[in-house]
């Protein structure tokens, strides 16, 4: 075995080429002298499960986006970041219109498979900073980094139009159709956390699902 890295978790190649993870190693500090104590141990099993563990917590089980607080962690670390070194950002707020009715008339497992086409339909049109994730139910955040408002509205409308015109293939049916409601909300000079602007976007979601749904409001 040859060790590839050596503080902390140790990485070794054995003969095969492949990497393994045979335990940990700490440095020692005594009587002027550096000594080394490690654990030699295979645990590469291990740390592969936690690898997935963690991914699973990180991304929505159905859609693939990410979980709800993967994404509010995202956002507020971006947050973090236009409040020290400047910056704009922008938030979505989608809800799938009537999704109830969908479920009901149609079964949950076409309910699972519009959510999943929704997800598709967005991450197409958008780039790959901006981060979506799954709230609860039918409601997502779009995070839009360096994005002013009038440039989010715009994205919002290309989504909106996206969403309506995708189809959903049934079984000896016509394709199902669907639509879906934004709220967009730009960053304000006070915020200092993610849930103000989230809240400004969730109340302009709410001026959409009652001027008649499918449709974007700031």
């Amino acid at each position: 075995m040859r060790v590839v890295h050596g503080k902390g978790e140790v990485f070794c190649l054995n003969a095969c080429g492949q990497t393994k993870i045979i335990g940990t190693i700490q440095d020692i500090h005594e009587h002027d002298q550096t000594k080394m104590l490690g654990v030699i141990q295979d645990i590469t099993e291990r740390k592969e499960l936690q690898s997935k563990l963690e991914e699973q917590a990180n991304t929505d089980f159905l859609t693939g986006c990410d979980s709800r607080r993967h994404f509010l962690e995202k956002a507020e670390q971006e947050l973090l970041r236009i409040r020290r070194y400047g910056g704009e950002m922008s938030m979505l707020m989608l809800d799938l219109d009537h999704f109830k009715n969908i479920n009901d008339e149609h079964g949950h497992t076409v309910g699972d498979r519009v959510l999943k086409k929704l997800v598709q339909v967005c991450g197409e049109l958008l780039r790959e900073v901006d981060v979506i994730g799954r709230l609860g139910g039918e409601e997502f955040a779009i995070l839009l980094p360096e994005t002013r408002i009038e440039q989010a509205l715009e994205v919002a409308g290309r989504l909106c139009q996206a969403v309506a015109a995708a189809e959903l293939p049934m079984d000896g049916a016509a394709p199902l159709h669907f639509t879906a409601s934004i709220g967009v909300a730009g960053l304000a000079a006070d915020d200092l956390r993610i849930a103000a602007i989230l809240n400004r976007a969730d109340s302009a979601l709410y001026k959409a699902k009652h001027a008649g749904r499918n449709r974007v409001c700031a």
